[in-house]
């Protein structure tokens, strides 16, 4: 006595249907992993810039708050000038004549 053709065929198709669901939800599984995969190496690599710009900074905020660079502002935009040492000023040229004739070069490099 066998299997009648009509429910054969209906359990062939069956067995289709959950093998191209199973392969389906391993292929879907598969492929959440490597984007998760991709997004820890991705974090990862942020992790390490972070550190980097962190130590960056860390040993800019140490040379601002020590005495040398406290020292060099207040000479260099306070004018501050220690005990025994001669204060001078470096002044430019006046400017050039703008109504002078010759082109820009002429001006710039006179006879």
């Amino acid at each position: 006595m066998g299997i009648p053709q009509n429910l054969s065929k209906f359990l062939f198709v069956g067995c289709l249907i959950l093998a191209g669901y199973l392969a389906f939800s391993f292929a879907g599984g598969w492929l959440q992993s490597q984007r998760l995969s991709d997004e820890r190496a991705n974090a990862r690599e942020e992790v390490e810039q972070l550190k980097e710009e962190k130590a960056r900074l860390e040993s800019v905020r140490a040379y601002v708050s020590s005495d040398l660079y406290i020292e060099q502002e207040a000479r260099r935009q306070l004018g501050y000038i220690k005990p025994g040492e001669i204060p001078f000023v470096i002044q430019s040229p006046p400017p050039a004549q703008p109504d002078a004739p010759g082109e820009w070069w002429q001006r710039l490099f006179p006879r």
